[in-house]
């Protein structure tokens, strides 16, 4: 599985949301239920064989295993890591 696909998403709306709330656009918030459920409906587009159980759990895995910030490209790395 690749990243790529995920990555090269328009995420202008995560990146808009991320700028109204003052934070950087290239960091994923484990924090914020909104970001982790744009990133699952993101894995799912491409990934539709994955649960959104299963996701979240890679998720939160990926979240646990590295500190802030998290950059968008790493963690979407991890998360796609832990779900090959």
């Amino acid at each position: 599985m690749s990243t790529t696909k995920i990555l090269n998403e328009d995420w202008s709306e995560y990146d808009d949301r991320k700028k109204r709330g003052g934070s950087d656009r290239n960091d994923f918030a484990c924090s914020e239920s909104w970001e982790r459920d744009y990133l699952i409906t993101k894995i799912q587009k491409h990934y539709p064989h994955f649960t959104r159980e299963q996701i979240k759990t890679a998720i939160v895995q990926c979240c646990e295993s590295t500190r802030a910030p998290r950059p968008r490209n790493k963690f979407i790395e991890c998360v796609i890591s832990r779900l090959s």
